[in-house]
């Protein structure tokens, strides 16, 4: 699939800065994504914030059980996936690289994502088929994060990152 120029463009950049500023994003899918989702939309790019489960090569890896609980702290508890949806079957994945290599070097994702050149990547921008196709990454979208959510998530990865004081 042909991607178009201004979304590669677009997800680039945010991603980009995104993990620029936030150097701890493993286990962080949520949060990430919530801030680059707002800097797109800031930006007029049509997007939303997708929660589910990632299988690999059949495996199944982040499993969706239940609903995401977001603290007013911005922490989260949660064993799904989380990645940015955009129109036409078009996945942004922004932390799945980094996640992967704190995995054991034997799980099937990193030692797929390895076997890919995947591991400590950034971000790609993919479309559903293809993530399938060459990578064996399948998505199954649950449900989708609320914009209420995101400036208390975007703290929690702040926090972490150590760019605020979080109490």
């Amino acid at each position: 699939m042909i991607l178009p120029e201004e979304l590669k463009a677009a997800f680039s950049k945010c991603a980009v800065d995104a993990l620029a500023t936030f150097p701890k994003t493993a286990g962080q899918c949520v949060a990430l994504c919530a801030y680059i989702s707002a800097r797109l939309t800031e930006d007029s790019i049509a997007n939303r914030v997708a929660l589910g489960s990632l299988s690999c090569n059949g495996v199944k890896t982040f499993q969706y059980k239940k609903p995401i609980s977001v603290a007013p702290s911005g922490s989260s508890v949660w064993d799904g996936h989380a990645w940015i949806e955009f129109p036409d079957g078009v996945i942004g994945e922004p932390s799945l690289f980094r996640t992967a290599k704190a995995f054991p070097k034997h799980s099937s994702l990193r030692q797929n994502l390895e076997a890919h050149g995947l591991i400590d990547r950034g971000a790609i921008l993919i479309s559903a088929s293809d993530a399938l196709k060459d990578y064996g990454l399948k998505y199954r979208q649950r449900t989708y994060l609320k914009e209420a959510a995101f400036v208390p998530l975007i703290h929690g990865l702040m926090a972490i990152n150590e760019l605020i004081n979080h109490e």
